[in-house]
């Protein structure tokens, strides 16, 4: 017994007991592992603050300027901040907009930031707006044809003063800069080369509506907005549940026709209606191979910016190929920019104008914007007749 005793002291003697050394060796491991976590918890929590709190670049205070447009998501605005160098991470500066519950206080408009901010302070920007450039809205109506637009640009005025930095030339110059628009807007192709060098290139193109636009716009800005605009309303748009290109196909039109179509229906009409009856006159007229004989065309060729129901014999004479009184078929271009109502009536005359047994092929203004029609060349002479003279004892009274 004693030997035995006397082993075990001299192997207690030799090292620790097993039971011991293993529970040391685990706390070790634990302490170990405990210090990984930690370091990477810390070392998380380090680049989460230098993601949140800290700027690209604290040296750097170089001016970027950047614009959110109207509707943009907290995803895209994230990928404008993180393409223009201002923050480095998308998914770390849209997941505290949404934790912050800031998403629908974020502001569109043109901002400058720069390096040297933080995450924070440009979210605070955005949520204010007060680093925004200004923003004004223009309204391009119906019926305005570049020079139109043009000079309203020109002179559009914000509490007494001009807005814009660039003269009504200036805005026709850059407008006449077909390939470069034709580049991002493929639908310009569809113009024929002969006017692709003109003076309008574009005319019938700018789509007429209200636009929210910076102060510090372009001409090129504001063309480009008009274009996007088209493509959307007009180019990729569904009439009557139909494709524009599918119309396009059953009606045997390009859309530069179909264009310039509606914008003399655009010019000659004025109440809903009379859309559709006057695009019916005018595709009878062409289906017969007789001149459309638009007031419109023929003042568009005078540079004409007063719309007269009647023309002298002196004005109908000008030699131009805007001249629907001298030359058949459709003018060579839109005169002016057409709605989507005048579009749809280009596409869709009224049909009960359109028998080819009975077309209608006439109409005169009557006053109030209505027009009277009628069916054959002596009609249309009687009634041209009666409020031909009644418009010009208006105009004399006045």
């Amino acid at each position: 017994m004693s030997e035995i005793v006397a082993t075990q002291d001299q192997k207690n003697k030799r090292g620790m007991h097993p039971f011991v050394k293993s529970l040391l060796r685990n706390l070790l491991i634990y302490l170990i592992s405990l210090g990984i976590v930690m370091g990477v918890v810390l070392y998380a929590v380090r680049q989460l603050q230098i993601l949140l709190f800290e700027p690209v670049d604290a040296k750097d205070d170089t001016s970027i300027t950047v614009d959110i447009p109207m509707g943009t998501s907290v995803r895209s605005i994230a990928e404008v901040l993180y393409e223009n160098g201002l923050i480095r991470s998308t998914g770390v500066f849209r997941l505290y907009v949404e934790l912050t519950d800031k998403a629908s206080k974020l502001k569109a408009g043109r901002y400058v930031f720069s390096k040297n901010m933080t995450p924070q302070q440009i979210l605070d920007e955005l949520i204010t707006g007060e680093a925004a450039v200004d923003t004004v809205k223009i309204t391009i109506p119906e019926g305005f044809s570049i020079r139109d637009i043009a000079n309203y640009l020109q002179n559009f005025e914000k509490d007494g003063q001009k807005v814009f930095g660039f003269t009504a030339q200036q805005f026709i110059e850059a407008a006449k800069q077909f390939d470069k628009f034709a580049e991002d807007y493929t639908f310009l192709y569809e113009i024929p080369e002969a006017r692709r060098s003109g003076e309008y290139p574009l005319e019938g193109y700018l789509f007429p509506d209200t636009y929210i636009v910076y102060i510090d716009s372009t001409p090129d800005d504001i063309i480009r907005k008009m274009l996007s605009t088209f493509e959307r309303k007009v180019y990729f748009a569904e009439f009557r549940d139909v494709p524009l290109l599918t119309m396009l196909e059953e009606q045997g039109m390009t859309l530069d026709e179909v264009i310039t179509l509606a914008s003399i229906v655009q010019e000659e009409a004025a109440v809903k209606d009379e859309f559709y009856k006057i695009s019916a006159v005018f595709h009878n007229r062409l289906n017969i191979d007789m001149p459309l004989q638009s007031c419109a065309t023929v003042q568009y060729a005078l540079g004409s910016s007063e719309r007269k129901p009647f023309l002298t014999n002196e004005e109908i004479a000008v030699d131009s190929p805007y001249n629907t009184y001298k030359h058949k078929g459709l003018p060579m271009g839109p005169i002016a920019s057409p709605g989507q109502l005048a579009v749809e009536a280009a596409l869709y005359p009224d049909e009960e104008f359109m028998n080819p047994k009975k077309p209608m092929l006439f109409f005169v203004y009557a006053g109030d914007n209505r027009h009277v029609f009628s069916y054959t060349a002596e009609e249309h002479a009687k009634a041209k007749e009666k409020y031909e003279k009644l418009w010009k004892e208006s105009r004399n009274k006045n």
